[in-house]
Order: C-alpha cells, then structure tokens, then sequence
C-alpha cells in the first residue's frame, strides 16, 4: 500500500508511549528512562526575555491552531492559568512554541525546545498517576509537540499513551470545558495519524461520545447550538469512516479497491457504509451559516482551483475535513448502490479541498489540511493544478513551521513529476 515517506526531522522519542495508565515504564529508543526520573532536576536557564518571547507566540500562533475549533479558546485563555501552578505543563508550552520558532527559522538551535522538553517530561512524569486535567493537558500540548518534530509514520506511538490516558479518565467529545477542548485537539491528531497510515482512530470511535450508536451520536452533536460543534462533528465522521474502511486499504486513488472497502462482510458494510453516507452530506446540507462560505469564486484562467472564503477556521477545516469524509466514502461506495440525489464526484471533492487551503491562510487550518491534501492531490491531472499544490505546501511549512515537504514529495513520485 501506498504509506507515507517522511523526510521530516526526527529527534529522540519521548517516553510518551509510557504514558498510558496501568502499565510499567519501559524505556523506549533513543532515551534512557533514567534522564527524565533520575538523579539531580534538569537545570533551565531561560531568560525572562525569551520566555516572554515563546508566550507571545503561544497566545499569538500556537493557541489560536489548537483553539481553531473551540470558541472558548481554552488554549489560550485557560491553560496559560492553568500552567502557572503547573510547571510541567509550563515547560510543554514553552517546548512547543520554542520548538514551533525553530522549525519556522533553521537557524535557530534546538538545544532550547530539548531542554524545556526534557524538563517537562522530568516533571509530568512523577504527576502522571494523579491523571488530573493539567497532567492530561501537558500530554496534549507534548503529543503537538511530537508531530511537530518526528517522522509523521511515527506518529502512532507518540498518540498512544495520551489515548490510553484519556480513555483511562473518561474524557470525550462532549464532557463540556477544558476536557472537551483537550479531547478534539487529541482526535484531530488522531484522525490524522489514521490519515497518513490508514488506520483506525486509537481512541475507539465509538468511545468519542457516549452514544450507544451512530444515529444516537449525531444526534448528541446536533443538540448543541454553538457551530464549533459542528466543525467537531466533521471530525467524528472522518473517524468514522476510517473505522469502517481501515486497514483495508490506503486512503488515495486506488480505484481497484471500490466495492471491497472493509474487511467487513458484504452486507454489514453494505449497512454501515449507507448509514454513515447520509450522515455525512446531512453535515454539509445542514451546516449553520457559520459554517458556510462568506464567498465562492469557480476556477478561471488564473486559477485552477475555486476561491472559498470562510469567516473563520473551524468552518476552514471542517468543510475540507467533511469533503475528506466524503472523498473516502465514495472510493469505497459499494458496488450497485445508487444514491438519491446524484453525489458529488470524487473530482469536484478533490477539488473543493484545494480550493479552500488556497483561499483561506489561517494558519490552524493549514496545519490540519495536510492529508486531505494529500489524498486530493492525488486527483490532479494537470501540470499547473500540480505546481499550484506544491507552492502551497512549502508556503504551509514556510510560514507555520509544520512539515510538509515529505507530503509534496510523495505527491511528486505519485504523479511522476521531476
């Protein structure tokens, strides 16, 4: 299958595995387990200057990312209180914004972002039995950490630990405050993870809210009113179509696999693939006005993709997570069914996903667009639809510092561009 070839920096791993619940420490690659726990606490020189420097940009770059799809912005308004009683959770936002600074300017050392890292492990590590919010919270910030800063099919067991924690604790999708907050920032990174390696979500679909199935959970999402929900919901449906079609097949142009999509028998993915269509072009057909572009331009000469406006990120990255959904329902649409109205073709989809990371440089939304680039991408026969894709994925890793080259090369090998 086609996997993801990562030329992305990798550092050590951290022992972020070592942080599910219930299990004995072990030592993973690249770190010795006494680094973080033994011996003397690991000395900090940080200037105030410099710290001043990584909230500003906390508060400025980083928190609106992890906030794109909470209107309470609990990243940037509640966690910085939070970290002040709380000096492991401190040291993980200080490590990811040092970390971020850095990926945005090579020049920069790392040696400051492994240090603030090293010292919040050292200090997470002794909380971690108490599983309180500040713990979960600094597991959270560090997993952003890492998939900022290893190879993307690594990615999997950085999430791990911090799923078994939050599923250890309850946490889910609809439990309200902070929680709820920490819960889909953690499912868009999981969902991604599933993304680059077609795999299902670590944290189980079907733990996400505490429906008892999927007609129950919907209908949970659309009894709140705030469209930052909604936005969630295009997430829980990517999840869902992950659980149903992974590991079956690689999420791309692989058209040899439609009708075979799961390793499900015939009829019961017949039934789950039916139930989970509607659900999804419900999400788009019902969408509240939030969610619905402020502008809508069709390609032209100069531009070979439509102009999509949205007025805000959670609409960004919700309708392009929604034509992903959809982009992978229809690969696996089961032979003989016939739906009511027409959909969309893969194409139009493919090409509604470009269109929106080109008209809208928020950089949150940006740094959830990768793979579902990717997957669109993969659509696009004509030279300037593919040099157009390319020059926005090295403005992405440009302006945010999130890693993409791997991604356009392994667009490059798929359309046998040089």
């Amino acid at each position: 299958m086609l996997e993801a070839r990562s030329s992305a920096p990798s550092r050590g791993h951290s022992p972020h595995y070592l942080l599910a619940p219930d299990t004995h420490l072990s030592t993973p690659p690249n770190a010795q387990l006494h680094d973080f726990t033994d011996g003397p606490e690991i000395s900090v020189d940080l200037p105030k200057e410099e710290e001043y420097i990584l909230w500003k940009n906390w508060l400025e770059e980083i928190a609106p990312w992890l906030d794109k799809f909470d209107n309470q912005c609990h990243f940037q308004n509640t966690l910085p209180i939070m970290a002040r009683s709380q000096d492991h959770l401190r040291y993980a936002i200080l490590a990811l914004s040092a970390r971020q600074l850095e990926r945005k300017d090579p020049t920069l050392p790392t040696e400051r972002s492994l240090m603030l890292y090293h010292q919040a492990i050292h200090l997470l590590l002794p909380k971690l039995p108490s599983r309180s919010t500040p713990v979960i919270a600094s597991c959270v910030v560090l997993c952003v950490l890492e998939m900022l800063s290893c190879a993307p099919k690594a990615w999997s067991r950085h999430l791990d630990g911090c799923a078994g924690l939050m599923e250890a604790v309850g946490i889910n999708g609809i439990v309200g405050g902070v929680e709820q907050a920490l819960f889909w920032c953690f499912a868009r990174m999981d969902v991604c993870g599933g993304l680059i390696s077609s795999i299902k979500t670590l944290i189980p679909v079907h733990h996400w809210v505490p429906g008892i199935d999927l007609d129950t959970d919907i209908g949970l999402f659309h009894s709140a009113s705030a469209f930052d929900t909604y936005a969630n919901q295009a997430v829980y449906l990517c999840a869902q179509a992950l659980d149903i079609l992974a590991p079956s097949y690689p999420f791309g142009r692989i058209s040899s696999f439609r009708g075979r999509g799961s390793s499900l028998p015939d009829r019961t993915f017949t039934e789950r693939w039916l139930a989970l269509s509607k659900y999804v072009e419900n999400w788009h057909t019902q969408r509240p006005d939030e969610m619905k572009p402020v502008m809508h331009m069709p390609s032209s000469p100069t531009s070979p993709f439509p102009t999509i406006l949205f007025a805000n990120p959670a609409a960004i990255s919700g309708n392009q997570l929604y034509h992903t959904a959809s982009m992978l329902m229809l690969q696996a649409r089961p032979l003989g069914i016939r739906l009511d109205p027409k959909p969309q073709s893969m194409l139009w989809h493919a090409r509604q996903v470009c269109g929106i990371s080109m008209s809208n440089d928020r950089h949150g939304a940006w740094t959830n667009s990768i793979q579902p680039l990717w997957i669109a991408g993969q659509w696009m026969s004509h030279e300037s639809e593919h040099r157009v894709i390319l020059e926005l994925l090295e403005r992405i890793e440009k302006e945010s510092g999130w890693p993409t080259q791997w991604r356009a090369e392994d667009l490059k090998e798929f359309w046998g561009d040089d």
